[in-house]
């Protein structure tokens, strides 16, 4: 029988540098711990929940790797591996993006590990051999070993897939070293203790006992070194301990390994535990005499059997699928090339005219936008306020006419102060300082700024950063969430839809007409 896969081979757990952790780093590092270490050998379902969790508030893109491939772990656990790959794609391209080595090899064993499992052996070998060429771009030292070191456990369970269990235990031999020179540490404790209970298989299936069951309880030595948790690594110590014993003839010892092991199984949820298990519970029990309890667990067995074969076969038929789907879509765009081609010319010329017209549009939008604030600091300099017409009272009593002008200069003190690129202003906020009430304020923005208090203080932190942009051309280099942030905007997505209703443009088109505007002002000096 082909050897029942067991817990995934590349760990997520990442060696950090304790030393000048930032509180953030250390909290995300403790839940990232408590949920792959704990949670998920309760409840799997719960784990991936927190995971979700962890990956939304994930406040760089390392944590946004790890938090996706720890969302990608808990799929692998419950036996859903299209959702699994999903996920360690997704992260895959965040790391090519961000040039992160030691992540673009890590997912690359992971997807080794997949497409394993799933029966792909080349395809899974050729990720394992894309990661060896990565990690060598790092140059963390440990990091390197930790990854070589998983590389040959994983070659070690290609080995195990296809029954050379000697040649597995030279590649899990030659892993160790690379384990054993990391620091102390939960990784160093637990990639151990993996290795060893993976030796423990091997020898089981060679049926040389006595190395098999010290390499078991030496894993289950290093395990408890790693967590007190009942980890599913523990689970598969348990069970092959439990195989040995019956092997052995202890059937109490067997029994009480093989029961921590289900337990173990059953609340973690993972599929290939499970299977495993249920599969050691059926031969204790044909071995015991009791029948009914061995067609029940060799029923599960057989179930869980069933299942995993349904899930591969279902993502190879994905795979078949999407390939099959690429092959009629080159043969249709071969077919209507000829057709693509005439209608070509023809998208392309109204694609040009309406794009003429939009830059048109837009270039009207953009001096528009500069003429008026030019207009506006002319004015300031002049001494002259600018102040919109003020519209008859409707109620002469709302205020005394020598507060209403006091308000006016303040509003106009505070419109040249900066103030209103406090991401904190409120009108509550601005009333304080004006030493009036909202209702007073209110009224004046509304009537001599005809605006509400929102749209003023948009407007505002607008017209001061493009006034920035074109006197400063050390702005125009700026990433758009800088901006954002130094005129007031909490978000770059909320700074962006502002600029755009006020302008009609996007920051960027914006900015691209102001370099054009100040590279056509250098060539004419240069010209004189």
């Amino acid at each position: 029988m082909k050897q029942l896969l067991t817990f995934p081979i590349f760990l997520l757990i990442v060696i950090v540098r304790v030393v000048g952790q930032t509180p953030v780093e250390e909290n995300f590092n403790r839940a990232f711990l408590q949920i792959y270490m704990h949670t998920a050998s309760e409840d799997v379902n719960q784990a991936l929940k927190s995971a979700d969790s962890l990956y939304r508030t994930a406040v760089n893109t390392e944590h946004k790797i790890r938090s996706l491939m720890l969302i990608s772990d808990m799929y692998h656990r419950l036996a859903n591996r299209d959702s699994s790959i999903h996920y360690a794609v997704v992260a895959e391209r965040i790391a090519d993006r961000t040039n992160n080595y030691v992540w673009q090899a890590r997912i690359c064993g992971v997807l080794s590990t997949q497409h394993r499992e799933t029966g792909l052996l080349q395809e899974g070998k050729r990720y394992l051999e894309k990661g060896l060429k990565v990690i060598e771009r790092v140059e963390h030292p440990e990091m390197v070993n930790q990854f070589k070191g998983q590389c040959y456990q994983e070659l070690g369970f290609y080995a195990l897939e296809e029954q050379q269990y000697r040649e597995a235990i030279d590649h899990f031999k030659r892993a160790a070293p690379f384990f054993v020179d990391l620091k102390d540490s939960v990784v160093r404790y637990t990639a151990l203790a993996q290795n060893e209970e993976r030796l423990g298989i091997s020898y089981l299936k060679l049926e040389i006992i006595d190395s098999a069951k010290a390499h078991y309880e030496h894993a289950m030595m290093l395990e408890r070194n790693a967590s007190n948790a009942d980890t599913p690594i523990k689970g598969f110590i348990y069970n092959g301990l439990g195989r040995i014993y019956l092997k052995e003839d202890q059937f109490r010892r067997a029994d009480s390994c093989l029961q921590r092991a289900l337990a173990i199984a059953e609340s973690s949820g993972i599929p290939n535990l499970k299977i495993s298990v249920y599969e050691s519970l059926a031969q204790y029990n044909r071995l015991a005499g009791t029948d009914e309890a061995y067609r029940y667990y060799n029923e599960k067995y057989l179930e869980g059997l069933q299942g995993r074969v349904i899930n591969n076969r279902r993502y190879a038929d994905n795979i078949i699928s999407h390939v099959r789907q690429r092959v009629i879509e080159m043969a249709e765009s071969n077919r209507v090339l000829g057709l693509a081609a005439s209608a070509f010319v023809v998208i392309v010329g109204l694609g040009m005219g309406t794009y003429i017209r939009k830059q048109r549009k837009n270039q009207r939008r953009y001096k528009d936008v500069i003429r008026k604030l030019r207009s506006e600091r002319v004015h300031a300099l002049t001494g002259r306020p600018v102040i919109a017409e003020a519209l008859p009272d409707r109620d002469k009593d709302l205020m005394p006419e020598s507060t209403k002008q006091e308000l006016l200069k303040k509003l106009e003190r505070f419109e040249s102060s900066q103030q209103f690129t406090d991401r904190n202003i409120s009108i509550a906020v601005l009333a304080g300082r004006m030493k009036t009430n909202t209702k007073y304020l209110s009224y004046i923005i509304n009537n001599y700024r005809n605006k509400d208090f929102n749209g003023y203080i948009n407007e505002l932190r607008i017209h001061y950063i493009v006034a920035k942009m074109e006197t400063d051309s050390r702005y125009l280099n700026y990433k758009i969430s800088y901006l954002a942030e130094e005129c007031g905007f909490a978000t770059h997505s909320q700074f962006t839809t502002v600029f755009r209703n006020i302008t009609g443009l996007s920051p960027s088109t914006f900015m691209t007409y102001l370099r054009k505007d100040g590279d056509i002002a250098h060539q004419e000096v240069l010209n004189r």
